[in-house]
């Protein structure tokens, strides 16, 4: 059961880095394992240096949320470059079995199966070609110290080539059969968008070929490479000239309709991975039940005194007047103070929000995740987060002896197996999702110093100045357990450098 445990916990991986200045990412990769249900519950602990000003009374529940976004998305599935012309759940062979039916191009049907897979195609080929190059990355990394790493990574670089140039030569085979005036224009669009999303995917992968090349590949090799890499290239502006896409880099100016196209496809194609989801607040059922238990023992309170006081006194005298308004009183705070306990008890046992996880049709549920944030204490925390935190004696002296603030964000996820087996029969396999977290960090800035500080110092009997770059360490300890099928635990942590300009960068921190 262990080891089965641990392959689960294995399954979920994570990728840290900066968006931008203020903004950092957590993408998570959830696996769907055998059984009814997958359950992971994911804990994110946030260590904050008692300098910045974070902590419960100035960062409250509703601003965490407001800067936080996340985005649920179905896991690319994978193909290797080759298998795109050749394997049978390549969206290339849903096109052509589509096309190949009789009167596709007048079925609304087949046409939205059509724009997936063009989507889906693309989305696909940019998560390959990524994963290519990481290939090679790793077989440079890995390659011990006397070895030629033109051996290693020559093939790599010639599969690249062949491929992507098949898989381009492939796709524009269908240009013909959408370019009629029997198409919807739609259609036609889509397979437009895709086509100039495979062209420039093609083009930043020569580039980034090109490189690796130059770096890696000795001198004698070089030349025949580079020549092919940059032929490549170049075909790709010409083809996206020839069709008037605008997606083409100019010397001299701002490229804005450069780089405004490029974000706009690239979101195009990933709409087709993203799923529906609802917000609910969890807590909104029970809170009226409670609130309505705390009117009642108010109420009870008031009456028995009113009736008390009418048996001593009888009904229409002094004391049972000033009774009555007595009572109203501390009926009216007996009221609110349960309110608040009910309130904070809720708090304390239910999840913030409810997302309910569905097709983009929102006909099919997929499964439910459940958010809550709080601060903590750090005797409340699991001591296996503790000595992954592993604070040290610079820290507490930069802390001024003060415990760091924690923030505890929490994440219940189930998901539902039979679901995923049932609703995606026809599509490439679809292993799990991607759970991505945006965290905007701006409100840990305000209270910062300066991001540099001059300092002068005595070099060789001359004064010299030499700036400082002053930053603050954000660390975040993430504990992932395996609910179901099997149960375990496992801790990750990464380290937020951060100056008042915003994220210098992150750190991945060995546990």
């Amino acid at each position: 059961m262990a080891v089965e445990t641990s392959k689960m916990l294995e399954t979920i991986q994570q990728a840290a880095k900066p968006h931008d200045n203020y903004q950092f990412e957590i993408k998570l990769d959830y696996e769907i394992q055998e059984g009814k249900k997958t359950a992971y519950k994911v804990s994110t602990y946030i260590f904050i240096p008692p300098s910045l000003g974070i902590n419960k009374h100035s960062y409250s529940k509703e601003d965490f949320y407001r800067d936080i976004q996340n985005y649920i998305r179905l896991k690319t599935p994978t193909l290797i470059l080759r298998e795109f012309t050749e394997h049978s759940a390549s969206p290339l062979n849903a096109i052509k079995k589509i096309i190949a039916t009789e009167g596709w191009s007048h079925k609304p049907a087949q046409r939205e199966q059509l724009i997936g897979n063009f989507k889906l195609l693309s989305a696909m080929l940019k998560s390959s070609l990524r994963e290519h190059f990481g290939l090679i990355r790793k077989r440079i990394e890995e390659a011990p110290p006397d070895s030629k790493i033109s051996r290693i990574i020559v093939n790599l670089i010639e599969e690249f080539l062949t491929e992507s140039e098949k898989i381009a030569r492939s796709y524009r085979w269908f240009y013909p059969t959408f370019n009629l005036p029997n198409v919807d224009e739609t259609l036609f669009a889509a397979y437009k968008f895709t086509d100039e999303s495979i062209s420039l995917m093609i083009e930043e992968g020569s580039i980034e070929m090109f490189q690796i090349v130059e770096r890696y590949l000795k001198k004698s090799d070089q030349p025949l490479f580079l020549h092919k890499l940059n032929e490549q290239r170049e075909a790709e502006i010409k083809h996206r000239k020839s069709l008037g896409y605008s997606s083409i880099l100019i010397e001299g100016d701002d490229n804005e309709e450069y780089l405004f196209t490029i974000s706009a496809l690239k979101k195009y194609a990933s709409s087709v991975l993203y799923l529906a989801t609802a917000v609910k607040r969890e807590a909104t059922a029970w809170e009226h039940i409670f609130y309505a238990i705390a009117a009642g023992i108010s109420m009870i309170f008031a009456t028995v005194i009113a009736f008390y006081f009418q048996y001593v006194y009888g009904i229409f005298t002094f004391p049972v007047f000033v009774a009555l308004v007595v009572g109203y009183m501390f009926k009216d705070r007996i009221k609110e103070i349960g309110r608040t306990l009910f309130s904070r008890y809720l708090q304390n046992i239910l999840p913030d929000h409810k997302i309910i996880i569905r097709t983009q049709d929102g006909e099919h549920k997929l499964g439910i995740l459940k958010e809550k944030v709080r601060f903590v204490k750090e005797k409340d925390i699991p001591r296996p987060v503790l000595r992954a935190r592993n604070r040290d004696q610079i820290t507490d002296l930069n802390n001024d002896g003060q415990p760091e603030l924690i923030i505890c964000y929490s994440k219940e996820i189930v998901l539902f197996t039979n679901a995923f087996k049932r609703i995606f029969v026809t599509a490439p396999q679809i292993t799990g999702l991607n759970d991505i977290t945006r965290y905007d960090i701006r409100a840990y800035l305000r209270k910062m110093d300066e991001p540099q500080q001059p300092k002068i110092y005595l070099d060789e009997g001359e004064l010299k100045t030499i700036l400082c770059h002053r930053v603050y360490h954000l660390n975040i300890i993430t504990r992932y357990r395996a609910i179901l099928p099997a149960k375990d635990k496992v801790h990750k942590r990464i380290r937020l450098i951060l100056t008042r300009a915003g994220i210098k960068r992150v750190e991945q921190v060995s546990v």
